[in-house]
């Protein structure tokens, strides 16, 4: 049962690690523009507090969800063994806009 576990644990991993690195091991081009998003969107270097413009105070319920999106960026990147130097030189793709 743990090694099902520890199998199960593995694979998924490597499942991670085929999508998003290269042979080499270092992050593909498509993996840097869909980390560069996430690492904005999941609040990955900054702050999840999140203060209402209505109240000025912290809300909790929006930092509660700021914190689940941290959360999936870390998980993410600890499959990855992504550093944060790494994480801080990902940039986002000019779509033009």
């Amino acid at each position: 049962m743990i090694r099902r576990a520890i199998d199960r644990i593995l694979r998924r991993k490597l499942a991670y690690r085929r999508l998003f690195l290269d042979a080499s091991g270092n992050i593909n081009r498509d993996a840097e523009i869909v980390l560069a998003d996430l690492r904005r969107f999941c609040r990955a270097t900054a702050s999840t507090a999140v203060v209402s413009p209505v109240s000025k105070n912290v809300d909790p319920i929006a930092m509660a969800m700021a914190e689940g999106r941290r959360e999936v960026w870390l998980r993410l990147t600890a499959h990855l063994h992504v550093d944060e130097k790494q994480v801080f030189n990902l940039v986002e793709a000019d779509d033009g806009n």
